[in-house]
């Protein structure tokens, strides 16, 4: 038998990452699928410390677990880092997660010492609800539930029905020399939302809006009388979504309104509007993740727009300090 090995990842790994995360999700069905671009944009991620952030299990020649921190470079009141990582089926019940897991808390609180050592520090553990032995772990290890997410979905068999478009406004395509502006509009419309920190503008350009995945036509923005942004859809388009679920899908990664422009039908007027488009571009099917008890009603727009809930997640939590 092949001693296990561990190292860090490094962007020489995405073909066994990828092939990793294939295997992982045809047994665990959570409704991610991972293209190759996906998992070299996650490795080549310039916040993320590959070194002591990452870490890679090898048998032989086989990535058979993997676990990555993220740290938040923009943390005000707490760090709150996000712990990710998966087991390979045919690995499982070995005792590799529960090790995998105690080398990432581990890792987090190194990075956080050079980040924000003086902030309190709190992990974040999210998890698919039916992936009752990964809930387990993480329990065992004392995280506790603290937040529940929806992924929610609708078909697009024929254009969605028009919704008003609010008076006072004006609705317009994303465009690149707004990108800045709706950056600071992202981060003030999610301020009050939980676990929720700025986007740095490497983190934008990484996660936002610099991807392959963005999708800048369907993305419409609201403008106000004085024609500035004040709501936006970020939309994208996962290639690996497509072939896995054999319909054209497209993914509403953030809608957001600024809170003074709230109640007035903002983003359900974008929501309708990205929607439309997208039938237009051949999309039959849409998809969005949203907390369950968001402050602003989202779970509410989104359910009147047609969508139902597919998967359900939970963030367990670990106070550490």
């Amino acid at each position: 038998m092949v001693e296990l090995t561990r190292r860090a990842l490094s962007p020489a790994d995405v073909p066994a990452l990828t092939a990793l995360m294939a295997a992982v999700e045809a047994v665990d069905r959570t409704g991610e699928h991972h293209s190759a671009d996906d998992v070299a944009d996650l490795l080549t991620d310039p916040e993320l410390d590959l070194a002591d952030g990452t870490v890679g299990v090898w048998d032989g020649d086989l990535l058979v677990a993997f676990g990555i921190v993220r740290t938040r470079r923009a943390a005000t009141v707490e760090h709150r880092v996000w712990l990710r990582g998966a087991v390979h089926p045919r690995h499982r019940r070995a005792g590799m997660g529960t090790a995998l897991l105690d080398r990432l808390v581990r890792s987090a609180a190194l990075l956080h010492g050079r980040l924000h050592g003086d902030m309190p520090l709190v992990l974040d553990v999210t998890a698919a609800e039916h992936r009752e032995d990964a809930i387990a772990l993480v329990r065992r290890a004392g995280f506790t539930p603290q937040r529940w997410f929806f992924d929610m979905r609708t078909g697009l068999p024929h254009p969605p029905a028009p919704v008003a478009e609010p008076d006072g406004y004006r609705f317009v395509p994303y465009s690149r020399d707004r990108d800045e502006e709706v950056r600071l509009v992202r981060n003030a419309a999610f301020a009050d939302h939980w676990g929720t920190a700025d986007a740095t503008p490497v983190g934008w350009a990484q996660h936002y809006t610099g991807g392959a995945s963005f999708e800048p036509d369907l993305s419409p923005l609201a403008l106000d009388a004085a024609g500035a942004v004040v709501g936006f859809v970020l939309s994208r388009h996962f290639e690996a979504d497509t072939i896995a679920r054999g319909v054209r899908e497209l993914w509403i990664a953030d809608v957001g309104t600024l809170r003074a422009h709230r109640g007035r039908g903002v983003a359900s007027a974008l929501l309708n509007r990205a929607m439309t488009d997208a039938f237009a571009r051949g999309f039959r099917s849409a998809g969005l993740g949203v907390d369950a008890t968001n402050p602003t009603g989202a779970l509410g727009v989104y359910e009147r727009a047609g969508f139902t809930v597919d998967t359900r997640w939970v963030t367990h939590s670990l106070p550490v300090r």
